[in-house]
């Protein structure tokens, strides 16, 4: 008998921790979009309110693992529902996130679990795509080619580190970088299509790819891409050529005035 008690409290707890991050107390549900999260990410924490008290706001607060308050936010309700986002400074302690939630009288709790991770700066003109992930340092990327023709740009990967079959890479893409007005990139690997979840937030897309142990380039394409010449670029390639007229000009070379 006491060893059947133990095996449902063991069940019980198991069940309790994977629904963690969602919870429903008193017509008050909410959840984030997933369980665990990485230095640099974003959360978001969103909801519903079956009967909600006045016009009041959702309050959100947000403590580390330690028990301070980590992120504050306050929130209308809109036909019921409620949404807050925050992202994770790149010196997130890692642990279990306490959400506190309430409206009116109404309060609910969840958690969120954060990760150590590995965050690699990748240059493009002039702007810098973010990758983030546990096995972040096993990809060595290359200097990354654009197309202004194409609106692609094309970054070389040295994947010989990577131990397993693939490991999960999550890529921050600044829209001024590339975009595209259809709401999502084309993503290829070797050149072939591939499937990776999307997801937009302020001013960037965000990619979760599974790279490949082989993969030697990883292609972007939307319908505009950061300009191959970007702004000091350009002003240096025009002080150049004033430069040189100025300079034809003081020692008289033909056609240069």
């Amino acid at each position: 008998m006491r060893a059947l008690v133990g095996i449902v409290l063991t069940v019980l707890t198991i069940f309790s921790i994977g629904v963690s991050h969602a919870q429903e107390d008193h017509g008050l549900a909410a959840s984030t979009d997933k369980q665990y999260y990485q230095p640099g990410d974003r959360v978001v924490i969103s909801g519903s309110v079956q009967q909600p008290t006045d016009d009041n706001p959702v309050t959100i607060i947000v403590r580390n693992p330690i028990g301070n308050v980590y992120a504050v936010g306050q929130v209308p309700l809109a036909s019921g529902l409620f949404s807050h986002n925050f992202v994770l400074g790149g010196d997130a302690t890692d642990g279990n996130y306490t959400v506190n939630i309430r409206q009116g009288g109404m309060t609910a709790q969840i958690q969120f679990h954060v990760t150590p991770g590995q965050v690699v700066l990748i240059p493009v003109m002039d702007g810098v795509i973010r990758s983030t992930g546990t096995f972040a340092n096993m990809i060595k990327y290359g200097t990354a080619q654009v197309s202004t023709p194409e609106n692609s740009i094309t970054i070389p990967l040295d994947t010989s580190m990577i131990q397993n079959e693939s490991i999960p890479e999550e890529y921050h893409i600044p829209k001024h970088v590339i975009d595209s007005t259809y709401g999502h990139l084309v993503v290829k690997e070797n050149g072939i299509l591939m499937d990776c979840a999307q997801s937009e937030a302020d001013g960037e897309r965000v990619l979760d790819c599974p790279i490949n142990k082989g993969t030697y380039s990883l292609t972007l394409m939307g319908t505009s891409v950061i300009p191959e010449f970007g702004p000091l670029a350009a002003f240096a390639l025009s002080a150049g050529i004033s430069a040189v007229i100025i300079s034809s000009r003081r020692l008289g070379i033909p056609g240069s005035r």
